[in-house]
């Protein structure tokens, strides 16, 4: 499973991220936090650490390089290697958007109307892939279409076309594929294309009770409850949500004990543009807008008619900011397929032309990229392909891009921000370190900037791949490596 990610609204709060090296704290001993080690010593100590247990069955990649246009390689291990990157592949797709997008792009949907018979209007709800969109956004929408004096709609037509293919990518594992931080990626998307359920354990030996807080716009999905209350102190077997093929019933599975807390899941909505009209039909009868017809229209077609209602997302450089400190799965496949359709071309899955145009924009600014393998843009898929260097090649990159700063500002701090809050806290390294950190089952990575105390600005990326061992284990090791590298000292 993916690093897990916490739903996003549309108001996102844009930081500017400044590097706190002034002001250090430490928990760990003095000799171990301030031990100084010498660059000649880096490799010997390095190599011993991946040689053993947990990592030495492990394939291990690691790059370190001093920050700069003329990069020297301090440590190499595996660099070119392909690997599995998890969630680092946030990083091609973002300074991909950051370089061919822009940081102030932004994406647009759009309501075209046309005169239809008497005082109706026929209306064309262009979506292009705003991951922010909200019933209340919706509300705008419609408010802005009483403005304009449409009162009665004979035909609404829903265009979920932009993103053309599959919603849901294909290389995504299945069990995934339940979850909100794998929901589908389309044209309309409407509540991050997630609906969260809400289960309570009743009676001992009775089913666990099933709510929808928020209910769907188009209704709920049928329910198959096999869960159990047990209990209370029992040994309670997890819960699971299942969905097969593509029927829309959810069956519950598991256990909680009676007594215990009430637990949210939140699953991915598999039908939404099917929820998108429901929940615009509904906007319009708010406004006490008629609505005859409605259709889902998955063909393109150049837009017919004035815009008579417009909603903007935030920019990119926002949606770079989510989708790399807080690990944000849509956000970073909202990106990425807009890469893919924006580059030009015919483009018939989103997804695959998203891979294209991230390794064009990748070989533009000088990262040898033809190797590279790049099935989706958050690193979900287990098909992505990356080497370490290349990811040191594009952090380079991007610290003298016109673009770079925005792009910087979107990582992670550690022991301060996103996904890094929890990680090198108290240590030399907190506020030291900017990055992207990744994990699927047996896979973990993390790939950044750091400053150690005592030495120059460098860029490194750790990736470890094929391991028996948590995510948590790995985590660690990865930030024992790089308290070793914040111990490097230019006295000797």
């Amino acid at each position: 499973m993916i690093e897990g990610v916490m739903p996003v609204l549309r108001q996102v709060r844009r930081v500017s991220i400044v590097l706190g090296f002034g002001v250090l704290g430490s928990i760990l001993p003095s000799s171990q936090a301030f031990a100084a080690l010498c660059p000649a010593q880096l490799t010997t100590q390095l190599n011993a650490a991946l040689d053993q247990a947990p990592l030495d069955t492990a394939y291990t990649g690691l790059v370190l390089q001093t920050q700069g246009q003329n990069p020297r390689t301090l440590y190499n291990r595996n660099g070119d290697r392909l690997f599995t990157p998890a969630s680092n592949i946030k990083l091609l797709t973002t300074a991909a958007a950051a370089h061919s997008l822009g940081a102030d792009y932004r994406l647009r949907t759009s309501i075209y109307g046309i005169p239809g018979p008497g005082e109706s209007t026929v209306l064309r709800v262009v979506g292009r892939g705003d991951p922010t969109l909200t019933a209340a956004q919706l509300d705008a929408l419609a408010q802005q279409l009483t403005q304009a004096g449409v009162s009665q709609v004979s035909r609404l037509i829903l265009d979920d076309s932009y993103f053309p293919g599959f919603a849901t990518n294909p290389t995504w594992e299945w069990e995934d594929a339940q979850y909100a931080y794998a929901a589908p990626v389309n044209s309309l998307i409407l509540n991050r294309n997630a609906i969260a359920l809400q289960i309570a354990p009743t009676q001992v030996g009775n089913p666990l009770s099933i709510l929808w807080p928020q209910p769907l716009p188009a209704g709920p999905y049928p329910l198959a409850n096999d869960s159990t209350t047990v209990a209370a102190g029992a040994p309670a077997n997890p819960l699971a949500l299942w969905r097969r093929g593509d029927s829309p019933t959810v069956r519950l599975t598991g256990q909680l004990a009676q007594g215990s807390s009430a637990q949210t899941l939140t699953l991915a909505v598999l039908d939404p543009a099917q929820q998108f009209a429901a929940a615009m039909e509904q906007a319009l009868q708010r406004q006490s807008i008629a609505v005859g017809q409605t259709a889902i229209a998955q063909n393109p077609s150049p837009p017919a008619g004035q815009e008579l209602a417009v909603l903007e997302s935030p920019s990119v450089g926002e949606l770079m900011l989510v989708a790399n400190r807080d690990s944000d799965n849509l956000y970073a496949e909202v990106l990425f397929k807009t890469l893919g359709v924006t580059a030009g071309g015919n483009v018939t899955e989103a997804s695959q032309a998203g891979g294209e145009a991230v390794k064009n924009s990748l070989a533009e600014l000088g990262v040898e990229a033809s190797a590279l393998r790049l099935a989706d843009g958050s690193g979900l898929s287990r098909h992505n392909l990356v080497s370490p260097i290349a990811l040191v090649d594009t952090l380079q990159v991007m610290t003298t891009h016109p673009q770079g700063r925005a792009f910087r500002a979107s990582l992670a701090i550690a022991g301060q921000s996103g996904t890094l809050s929890n990680r090198l806290r108290g240590t030399a390294l907190e506020g030291r370190l900017q990055g992207k950190s990744g994990a699927l089952t047996g896979n973990v990575a993390l790939s950044g900037y750091v400053q150690p105390p005592n030495y120059e600005p460098l860029v490194f990326s750790i990736v470890i791949n094929h391991s028996n061992q948590h995510a948590s284990v790995l985590r660690q090791k990865i930030d024992e490596l790089l308290l070793r590298v914040a111990q490097l000292s230019n006295d000797c």
